[in-house]
């Protein structure tokens, strides 16, 4: 059969397709990412102009921060601040939805977790951590020592732009943190090589501006930097919520895929701006008619409000100069349409526009808004999956390292970090649908109906007189239990 296939295909001088090879260079390296999404948190018209212009996107600067312009021709370009107001709004559900790392068991180690998250200021480190976590995608937590500035445990994050990942196949095996010194005029960069398997050693190598290693003497303050050989427990943990398919082994931002439609979204909110400008009522005033200034001076037309234009005067025989006043259609609704529709591709995936405070539609009804939140849901939860287990080990470390620096015995730390339910039903809605069940039937006891209707207002022994005085009321009295003897 192959021979005879074989004269079929020469017969019919059938050739075979060599294949086709494509080669597509990549538009930026991972810390060139990290620093275009940064632009876009930053949220600074003028840097955003800046860093287009000067990117070369393979696609002719066809955006619209990287557009220029016609010569004499003033356009103005506005960032709307969506990308920040994204990030921010979810770092603050996050952080209001935490309710702490709960130390079970041993005594001695609540007493010392209270102080280390005291001394770190637990909630600014957090807020800051899930911030650079959803622009950069992902990071390290780093726990340290120095007794100069404190006797805990100082625990540090550091974002994805200044760490690096080792791996042995698909694990992590070294995170090595970088940090900026400036020098003597010259600029140097410390890495550190956090190893979390296997001897959990600790390392330092000091690079100069041309990448050569130096000596830590070169600067000062690293001089007593003292390597760790052998440790019990490593003192790093990567955090890499969502990876990357674009570098691999790397997290992924919240901004990808994003960035092209907030650019979209800022050149329509640009042209409304312009459009409301070009639309402003303009009065044509015939040169000898303009008004002037103290002095006697012409006014000069202005192309921001547009008060009038300067026409010439008439030489038409019995033609008297006139004052005209024209104004031009807006379309609203055009305008309108665009906007929203490029506020949806842009929260698309990663948030409901309610999230934000944002009404686009104005005729949803709350079960329509509860389903939209579900957008919101499963991005906060992508993240708390990840940073449960981190926030737990945390915890577990940062005992451990005071116990060590205390000279005493490593113990079994049991830590559970708890993040609270978003976007539950409220408490009316949740005493509504349990009353509907059980009709007729009390769903709280008197002490908590109490709890919940006064809360902090009232102090306990007034709450106990209203309890009494409830009870009483249905008809239940309570006495001392009588003496057996």
């Amino acid at each position: 059969m192959g021979w005879f296939k074989n004269m079929v295909k020469n017969w019919l001088n059938i050739q075979e397709n060599p294949g086709i090879s494509i080669m597509i260079q990549e538009t930026n390296t991972f810390e060139g990412n990290c620093f275009e999404n940064e632009m876009w948190y930053r949220g600074n018209s003028s840097e955003l102009h800046q860093y287009y212009t000067q990117f070369d996107d393979f696609v002719g600067n066809s955006r619209f921060w990287g557009a220029e312009s016609t010569e004499g021709i003033k356009f103005r370009k506005i960032h709307t601040g969506l990308p920040k107001t994204i990030v921010n709004t979810l770092a603050d559900i996050l952080i209001e939805n935490f309710n702490g790392i709960e130390i079970k068991g041993n005594d001695n180690n609540k007493k010392s977790w209270e102080k280390i998250q005291e001394e770190n200021v637990m909630q600014e480190l957090l807020y800051d951590a899930f911030v650079d976590l959803m622009i950069i995608g992902d990071g390290a937590f780093k726990i340290r020592y120095d007794t100069d500035i404190s006797k805990y445990p100082i625990i540090e994050f550091y974002s994805g732009k200044d760490v690096e990942f080792e791996r042995v196949g698909k694990r992590i095996k070294t995170v090595i943190f970088k940090t900026q010194y400036n020098y003597d005029n010259t600029q140097y960069t410390l890495k550190e090589r956090y190893e979390i398997t296997g001897k959990n050693s600790v390392t330092y190598q000091l690079y100069d501006s041309n990448d050569n290693p130096v000596k830590l003497s070169k600067v000062p303050e690293l001089t007593n930097l003292k390597p760790i050989i052998e440790n019990e427990f490593p003192l790093a943990i990567p955090v890499i919520p969502v990876k990357s398919k674009t570098f691999k082994g790397r997290g992924e931002s919240l901004f990808e895929g994003k960035k092209e439609n907030f650019d979209s979204f800022d050149e329509v909110w640009s042209q409304w701006i312009e459009a409301i400008r070009d639309n402003k009522t303009v009065t044509y005033i015939p040169e000898d008619l303009i008004p002037r200034d103290n002095a006697g001076n012409l006014l000069s037309a202005n192309t921001f409000d547009r008060r009038f234009v300067k026409v010439e005067k008439s030489s038409k025989e019995n033609d008297a100069s006139k004052i005209q006043r024209e104004s031009s259609d807006f379309d609203y609704e055009g305008m309108l349409s665009s906007y929203c529709t490029a506020l949806d591709l842009c929260l698309n995936g990663k948030v409901s526009p309610s999230t934000l405070g944002i009404d686009t539609k104005k005729l949803d009804n709350s079960e329509a808004q509860r389903e939209k939140e579900k957008t919101t849901l499963n991005t906060i939860k992508k993240y708390i999956r990840t940073i449960t287990p981190v926030l737990k080990k945390l915890a577990q470390i940062s005992i451990n390292t005071y116990e060590k620096k205390e000279k005493k015995a490593i113990s079994e730390v049991d830590a559970e970090a708890k993040f609270a339910e978003y976007a539950n039903s409220s408490f009316e809605a949740v005493v509504e649908t349990i009353s509907k069940a059980r009709p007729g039937q009390p769903i709280m006891s008197i002490e908590q109906t109490v709890e919940e209707l006064y809360g902090d207002s009232l102090s306990k022994e007034k709450k106990e007189i209203e309890v009494k005085r409830l009870k009483e009321e249905v008809g239940i009295i309570e006495k001392e239990e009588p003496s057996i003897v």
